[in-house]
């Protein structure tokens, strides 16, 4: 089947450059198995004259001797030879004249390598593009999956700066975006949102799985089993992220997957120094795979805890790094039954399900709610007492405050009435006019429910996030 889903504004961005006047020349990027080079392959399908490059990590006169095979495949009637194209600004000159009648595509993807080949290589292109560039058709885009590196060329000092026509970031999925690919498996709406929790926003990984099976047959065959596609990939993707040392990045991973969130208590369990600790924390959130999270109407880094941002990472440190010895030397469905099944309902409502709910305010809110939303987020005390799993502010100035909860049966009033307990707690600025939202996977019962509308108390079950 064709797993393609949603990227309907990144396609149309795409489609707009390419009917475009003039010259363009586009900036793509972001982490690994978003779909980058599978977007561009939609871009490209419909016999677009172009020429697509993926960069390996190799010497950048084999990557040039490539570059040029693959351009004279497409031209070879040109009366060039690979040794006409043997410099980055010669294989450019010949882009321009495949692109001066008519628009010409060429694709640079994995760019960071040919970077790491070549640093002169932006300036070897400013240099063309001012030149002769800029007065052909071409459509340059240049790719990469290193998001610090590629939004580097962008930057104010970079050669490049100024003279990108398209620059975009592509992130993960949405939980809606991702219940797509299950929407002809028959499962419910429980077992959407658990696909999401267990992998996240990143297409590629839902992909893998077998809408005709079962989660739990697709858990265990794509993730536990030993032949299993995911079974080893945080450990490929940071090998793959050229770091130097990838233990010490594991390590920190792990102890964030454990419960430590705070600076003080990883550094204490990886046992790293202060200013080692704030290099991994900044290489990790480059990567996307950890993020820095404050509480409500809060911005001081004293306040700020870390937590995995990629819901496949946190999945896998919970249980396959926990389970590997299990795994090792017993049947990996046996470990699914005694080492996951019963602990994945605790998995999904401690974060997982708060990500969803949050979601779904930026997607759904203002039109739930009947007002804008000005930022939401989650809140936690000073001292510990107080949690919130979500808070947001409204333009009119009301604040709303909600609860989420991933639960097995429809939840009742006591929920309801716990809320309006912790928000008596908050500071008298919050309380005025407050707005109530609760979330349950399950539902809510018939008493919650008369409760809700007598109060104005707005319900989202797990139907409703899907709907």
């Amino acid at each position: 089947m064709d797993n393609f889903y949603n990227r309907k504004y990144e396609l149309a961005a795409l489609d707009d450059c390419w009917q475009a006047d003039g010259a363009q020349l586009a900036l793509l990027y972001g982490r690994r198995r978003l779909g980058k080079t599978y977007l561009l392959q939609k871009f490209l399908h419909d016999d677009k004259p172009h020429c697509y490059f993926l960069a390996a990590q190799t010497s950048f006169q084999a990557s040039l001797a490539e570059l040029a095979r693959a351009l004279l495949a497409i031209a070879p009637d040109r009366g060039y030879t690979e040794a006409d194209l043997s410099t980055i600004p010669n294989i450019l000159r010949f882009v321009g004249t495949l692109a001066r009648e008519e628009r010409f595509v060429l694709v640079l993807d994995e760019f960071q390598y040919l970077l790491e080949q070549e640093p002169s290589l932006p300036s070897q292109i400013q240099a063309w593009w001012d030149m002769e560039g800029i007065r052909s058709k071409v459509f340059l885009i240049l790719c990469g999956s290193h998001s610090g590196i590629m939004e580097g060329l962008g930057g104010h000092n970079a050669p490049l700066f100024g003279r990108f026509t398209f620059r975009y970031k592509l992130t993960s999925m949405s939980y809606r975006d991702i219940a797509l690919f299950y929407d002809a498996s028959g499962y419910s709406a429980r077992e959407k949102l658990m696909a999401f929790g267990v992998l996240g926003g990143t297409p590629r990984y839902h992909a893998l799985f077998d809408y005709r099976k079962s989660l739990a047959s697709n858990i265990c065959r794509n993730i536990l089993s030993p032949v299993g596609l995911l079974r080893n990939e945080t450990e490929v993707i940071l090998l793959s992220s050229r770091l130097r040392d990838a233990g010490p990045y594991n390590a920190v991973v792990k102890a964030i997957a454990d419960g430590c969130t705070r600076p003080n208590e990883i550094k204490q369990a990886v046992g790293v120094t202060s200013a080692q600790l704030t290099f991994y924390l900044r290489t990790l959130m480059e990567l996307e795979w950890i993020t820095r999270e404050y509480p409500f109407d809060e911005t001081s880094d004293r306040r700020a805890i870390y937590k995995i941002s990629d819901h496949f990472v946190r999945f896998w440190y919970r249980f396959v790094a926990r389970l590997r010895s299990q795994l090792e030397f017993h049947n990996h469905l046996e470990v699914y039954r005694s080492g996951v099944l019963p602990y994945l309902d605790d998995y999904m409502g401690l974060s997982a399900f708060e990500d969803v709910c949050r979601q779904y305010l930026r997607i759904r809110g203002a039109e739930v709610i009947g007002c804008q939303i000005k930022r939401a987020s989650r809140y936690w005390s000073r001292d510990g007492s107080l949690e919130l799993d979500v808070m947001a502010e409204l333009v009119d100035g009301r604040y709303l405050f909600g609860e989420c909860k991933w639960s097995s049966s429809p939840i009742d009033a006591h929920v309801y009435y716990n809320l309006r307990g912790k928000v008596a707690r908050m500071p008298e600025r919050y309380r005025t006019n407050p707005l109530y939202m609760l979330f349950s996977q399950a539902g809510f019962d018939d008493n919650l429910k008369a409760v809700a509308k007598n109060d104005g108390l707005i319900l989202v079950s797990g139907e409703d996030l899907l709907s």
